[in-house]
């Protein structure tokens, strides 16, 4: 009878000390696991840093109009360039032709109608 709870208290504690090694090394593991993440993060947050910089520097207005300028050809309107043209007070062109009323009214039409 001695042996035999010697023998099961012997299992206990082995079986005691396999869960508590099978802790300590999953624990170990996940706080390596824990530890590349916010390594990943933090390089994640700098490369989303740098992106936000890079954005800022090509939305702001003064580059994309110089890139127009210089790429494109594009100049800033003079006055006396830009005419608007209310559809209220324009007549109804008669001829079928391509009138300029007749494609400002279709434009618009067309922009309006879109959802």
């Amino acid at each position: 009878m001695r042996k035999t709870v010697f023998l099961g208290i012997m299992i206990m504690l082995g079986v005691w000390c396999l869960l508590y090694v099978g802790v300590k090394i999953d624990m170990w593991r996940l706080g390596y696991a824990i530890e590349d993440l916010e390594t990943q993060r933090a390089a994640l947050k700098k490369q989303q840093e740098g992106l936000q910089v890079r954005l800022s520097e090509l939305t702001d207005p003064q580059r994309v109009a110089q890139r127009a300028q210089s790429q494109l050809g594009l100049m800033v309107p003079q006055e006396g360039q830009i005419v608007m043209v209310s559809l209220d007070t324009l007549p109804h062109p008669e001829s079928n032709g391509n009138s300029p009323i007749r494609l400002v009214r279709e434009f618009s039409d067309t922009v309006l109608s879109i959802p």
